[in-house]
C-alpha cells in the first residue's frame, strides 16, 4: 500500500509531501510541493489503482503528459539513461553503482538534455563537462578527505556516458549519427586501463619482505607472499582452491586462475570468471614458493578447499583483512621499513610484482599474459615508464653476449659523463624535479598529508628529465606556495548565454597552491577567458589570485565582458551574417 508523508525541515515546517510505495521490490517515490497535499493524495490513489505501479501517462517530477509529450520525454537524457541501465545484463549491485554515478556526476549537467541533440551532446559540451569533473572534489571512502577526482574515475564516467550515447547511435532507427565521446582525449593522468589505480604505490622487494614480517598471523604472511609472487588480484588469490596449485612437469609449478570472487550485492558474493577473458591463465611460480605452500599445509587440504579462507572454509572478508593490513603498514613505518608518505594497498602488491618483472628486463608481452591484462595497451600505458629501468638489464645482457664492458665498468672520467641526477616527486598528475632528495621528499610528504593519494620520489639523470615532454624547471630549493582565491569556471556560448555551470562556480573558494600547480599565482587577481586547452565554441570564465576582493571584482568583470562582447557581435552586421 502506498503511503503519503509530509517532509519537514529542522524547524518543523513542511517542505514537501512524499508518496512512497514498492514496485517489483524496489522503493519508488514522488514529491509534491507543500501546498499540493490534495494532488499528492490523488496521485497516491492513482498508484494504488495501477497496482502499485506508476500511473499511465505520469512522468516522474513532471506529472501527467500528453502522448506527444510522453514520446518526447523518452528522449530526455535522464529518462533514456535510466532505461538503458535497467535493461543491461549486470546484476542489481552493478546497476545501482552505475545509477549512483549518473546521479552524482552526469545528471546534474546533462539530465534535462535531449539525447538526440547535437547541440546538447557534442565535443564542446562534453569537453566542458570533463574540465568541470577534473576540478571536482570527491571522497574516496567513508570518512576520507575530499580530493580531486582521479583520472581513472573520470575515465569510468566518460565510459558510462559513452555507452549510453552509443546505444542512441545503434538504436533502430538511429537517434544520433555519432558518439561525441569518441572525440574526447583526457590529459595524461599517469596511466589508464582495466588495471589502473589512481593511488598506485610501488614497493621495492626489500620493503615487501619487511612488510611481510610485520604480519602476526602466518596465514596473512603466506597470503601476501603469494599475492606478490604471482601478481594475482584480491578476488583471484582468495578464490584459489588446492587443485589450482599444481606441478606441470618435474621442476615446474604453476597457479591456475579460473575464477574470482564477484559481488552480487553489497554483502553477497559468488565465484565467477576472472575480470577479463585474458584473466583465465596459468601463472608459473618458483620452487621456493611451491615448497612454502606445501609447508603451509596445502598437501593435506581437500582439492576443492580454499587455499586462503576465513578459518571456517569460507571467503575471507576484505574489510577484516584490511584492518590487519593497516596494522602491518603502521608497524612497518614505525620500524623504518616504509617511508611515511607511502600508503600502499593490497592491490599495490600486484603493481609491485609487475614493476619487479619489467625492471628485471621481462617484455611487456610476457607481463601482459602473466597478469591477465586483456590488452597490451593496458600494460604499456600503466607500466611503460618502468622500461627506463628495464633497459639497463637489456644492456647488461647485450654486453655479456657481445663481450663488451658494461657501462658501470667504464670510469666516469673515461666516459666523459658527469654523475648529475635529479629527484622527481610524483604527485598525482604532477611530476616535479628537485636538485635535493630531501626537498623532493619534503614536498611529497606535505602533499600526501594535505591531498592524500599515492606519491613517490624517483631518481633520474638530468638528461632523462630533460628528455621528457614538458619537463619543467628543476627546483633548486623547496617549491613555493601561495594561498589562492578562485571563482569559476562558468561556461558561455557564443551568444553570451551561460550554458554550463555548477552550484559552487560562483562561490569564492580558497586553497594552498604549489608553484607547479595550475592557477598558481602571487598576483592579487587575474582573469581567464578561454584558454589553450579549450577547443570549440564554449568559453570558460574564471578569476583567481591572492586578494579575495580583487578576485570577486575580476570575476564579475570577466563575466560581464563575455556577455558584452557577445551582444556587440550579434549587433555587428558582419559578424551576425557569418
Amino acid at each position: 500500500m502506498a503511503s503519503l508523508t509530509p517532509r519537514t525541515n529542522k524547524h518543523g515546517v513542511v517542505t514537501s509531501h512524499q508518496v512512497k510505495w514498492r514496485m517489483d521490490g524496489e522503493w519508488q517515490t514522488e514529491r509534491f510541493l507543500p501546498d499540493d497535499e490534495a494532488a499528492a493524495e490523488i496521485f497516491k490513489g492513482a498508484v494504488e489503482e495501477a497496482g502499485h505501479r506508476w500511473p499511465p501517462g505520469w512522468v516522474k517530477g513532471h506529472g501527467y503528459v500528453s502522448e506527444m509529450e510522453l514520446e518526447e520525454s523518452a528522449f530526455r537524457f535522464e529518462t533514456y539513461a535510466r532505461r538503458s541501465i535497467a535493461s543491461r545484463t549486470g546484476g542489481d549491485y552493478y546497476k545501482r553503482l552505475q545509477t549512483r554515478a549518473l546521479e552524482n556526476h552526469i545528471f546534474p549537467i546533462f539530465g534535462n538534455c535531449d539525447v538526440r541533440s547535437t547541440e546538447h551532446f557534442c565535443k564542446d559540451t562534453i569537453s566542458a563537462w570533463v574540465n568541470l569533473m577534473l576540478e571536482k572534489k570527491v571522497q574516496y571512502g567513508r570518512g576520507a578527505e575530499y580530493r580531486n577526482m582521479g583520472s581513472e574515475t573520470l575515465r569510468g564516467l566518460i565510459g558510462l556516458l559513452s555507452s549510453i550515447l552509443k546505444e542512441a547511435v545503434m538504436a533502430e532507427p538511429p537517434l544520433r549519427n555519432r558518439n561525441p565521446c569518441d572525440l574526447i582525449h583526457l590529459p595524461d593522468g599517469g596511466g589508464q586501463g582495466e588495471d589502473y589505480d589512481d593511488a598506485a604505490e610501488f614497493m621495492t622487494p626489500e620493503e615487501i619482505a619487511g612488510l611481510i614480517d610485520c604480519f602476526r598471523r602466518p596465514t596473512d604472511r603466506m597470503l601476501v607472499r603469494i599475492a606478490y609472487g604471482t601478481g594475482l588480484r584480491w578476488g583471484e588469490v582468495t578464490a584459489l582452491a588446492t587443485r589450482h596449485v599444481r606441478i606441470t612437469e618435474p621442476g615446474r609449478y604453476e597457479v591456475r586462475v579460473t575464477r574470482a570472487w564477484k559481488r552480487r550485492a553489497p554483502t553477497s558474493f559468488y565465484l565467477g570468471p576472472p575480470k577479463t577473458k585474458a584473466g583465465r591463465r596459468s601463472v608459473e611460480i618458483t620452487v621456493g614458493l611451491w615448497q612454502e605452500l606445501q609447508e603451509f599445509g596445502l598437501a593435506e587440504q581437500h582439492t576443492d578447499a580454499l587455499v586462503f579462507h576465513d578459518g571456517n572454509g569460507g571467503r575471507i572478508r576484505y574489510g577484516t583483512f584490511w584492518r590487519r593490513w593497516q596494522t602491518a603498514i603502521r608497524r612497518a613505518k614505525s620500524k623504518g621499513i616504509l617511508p611515511e608518505w607511502k600508503k600502499p594497498t593490497f592491490h599495490d602488491l600486484r603493481h609491485s610484482h609487475i614493476a619487479a618483472l619489467i625492471s628485471d628486463g621481462n617484455s611487456l608481452t610476457y607481463v601482459q599474459r602473466r597478469v591477465g591484462h586483456q590488452s597490451i595497451k593496458t600494460t604499456s600505458d600503466r607500466y611503460g615508464h618502468l622500461l627506463d629501468t628495464a633497459h639497463l638489464a637489456a644492456m647488461k645482457t647485450l654486453n655479456r653476449v657481445m663481450g663488451t664492458p658494461a657501462a658501470s665498468d667504464v670510469p666516469l672520467a673515461a666516459s666523459g659523463l658527469a654523475a648529475a641526477a635529479v629527484y622527481v616527486s610524483m604527485l598525482g598528475r604532477y611530476c616535479v624535479a628537485f636538485e635535493s632528495e630531501e626537498d623532493a621528499e619534503k614536498v611529497a610528504e606535505r602533499w600526501v598529508r594535505e591531498r592524500g593519494g599515492a606519491v613517490r620520489v624517483d631518481k633520474m639523470t638530468e638528461e632523462a628529465w630533460a628528455a621528457r615532454e614538458l619537463p619543467g624547471a628543476v627546483h633548486q630549493g623547496t617549491a613555493r606556495r601561495a594561498w589562492v582565491w578562485e571563482m569559476g569556471p562558468v561556461f558561455y556560448a557564443a551568444d553570451g548565454s551561460e550554458v554550463l555551470t555548477v552550484s559552487t562556480a560562483s562561490e569564492l573558494r580558497g586553497s594552498w597552491r604549489w608553484d607547479f600547480e595550475d592557477f598558481y599565482t602571487e598576483e592579487p587577481a587575474l582573469q581567464v577567458i578561454g584558454d589553450d586547452s579549450e577547443k570549440g565554441s564554449l568559453i570558460p570564465v574564471r578569476a583567481y589570485g591572492t586578494d579575495e576582493e580583487a578576485v570577486r571584482v575580476e570575476f564579475a568583470a570577466a563575466r560581464a565582458g563575455v556577455v558584452a562582447d557577445a551582444t556587440s557581435a550579434q549587433g555587428d552586421p558582419v559578424t551576425a551574417g557569418r
